[in-house]
């Protein structure tokens, strides 16, 4: 004990109703700490000036609570359940890993970010469903492949399809391009070819300062 430190006050009490309780009071710090045993649970304390820590036991859970001025966080372990409740959540580890047998959700009620600084992986065994209720942007800086091994649709009130380059679109079997109006034009040539090719029906406009048929 330091000379400026002011020696502890320590209680003891024992009651065949009320338990134990050992209280220790620090004035120099501040500090109390208390543990008390009630017959049923065991409880220990430790309290500042502003803030304070509560571990409580009992034969069913385990109960950490840490409250301070404005905030508080809670830590309960039962046989069947961990359940954490804190303003701010951190894990920092090598390695990270969580599974579940049954059904699992995350929820954010505001930003949810999801980064990965090298390759990222989103698998589903059975059916996978992305929607958005606002604008939905899926960017690469690099090479974007979209493929299914069965029917595939895109559709949209205004649909665009551009290529800086080159664009291509080809069917296996049939090609089919339809709509009450379809306009075809290239900067510089458009060409329309097969082994047998059909332009025309009810009305038919062919126009160009040369027209060769």
């Amino acid at each position: 004990m330091t000379g400026d430190q002011k020696p502890f006050v320590c209680t003891i009490e024992v009651s065949k109703s009320n338990g134990f309780t050992f209280k220790l009071w620090n004035e120099s710090g501040k500090t109390t700490q208390t543990i008390t045993l009630d017959g049923t649970s065991l409880k220990l304390v430790v309290a500042g000036e502003k803030s304070s820590s509560t571990v409580t036991q009992t034969a069913e859970e385990v109960k950490t609570e840490v409250a301070g001025e404005n905030d508080t966080s809670t830590l309960t372990q039962k046989c069947d359940l961990i359940e954490a409740k804190c303003k701010k959540f951190s894990v920092d580890a090598e390695t990270v890993e969580v599974k579940s047998s049954k059904t699992s959700s995350y929820s954010a009620t505001e930003t949810l970010e999801v980064k990965s600084t090298k390759d990222m992986t989103i698998s589903s065994s059975a059916k996978l469903d992305v929607s958005s209720t606002s604008d939905t942007t899926i960017d690469s800086k690099a090479k974007l492949s979209l493929s299914a091994t069965s029917d595939a649709s895109l559709g949209g009130n205004n649909l665009s399809l551009e290529g800086a380059l080159k664009l291509s679109a080809k069917g296996g079997t049939d090609v089919a391009v339809n709509g009450t109006k379809i306009a075809l034009t290239g900067s510089a040539k458009v060409d329309l070819a097969s082994p047998m090719t059909t332009v025309g029906d009810t009305l038919t406009t062919v126009k160009g300062q040369m027209v060769k048929v």
